[in-house]
């Protein structure tokens, strides 16, 4: 008798922060990156030093670009939190009208 070796078992692992900080990383605008925004402004009920420390990293990225050219009330419009923009930008050390 034959013996069926069962196909090995392909898992995937879906990592939803990965992806935001992925999509924050980005360079290009994209409907992503304002996903990851607005889903990152929505995280003001947990503190941000709870925060992923590479979330935190993806944002400070996104935030220091966005405040080259953007004013504050223009990067709350995209989806940041007042709080979470606030955090960012103290720890990048920059202040924007």
């Amino acid at each position: 008798m034959k013996q069926e070796q069962a196909a090995p078992e392909v898992t995937l692992t879906i990592n939803p922060i990965e992806d935001i900080c992925q999509a924050l990383f980005e360079t290009e605008e994209s409907a992503k990156k304002s996903a990851a925004r607005k889903t990152v402004g929505a995280m003001t009920q947990r503190p941000w030093q709870q925060l992923p420390s590479r979330l935190r990293s993806a944002i400070r990225s996104d935030v220091g670009h966005l405040a080259d050219h953007k004013t504050r009330e223009q990067i709350v419009a995209l989806g940041y939190s007042v709080e979470i923009l606030g955090q960012a930008l103290r720890d990048l050390g920059r202040k924007i009208a």
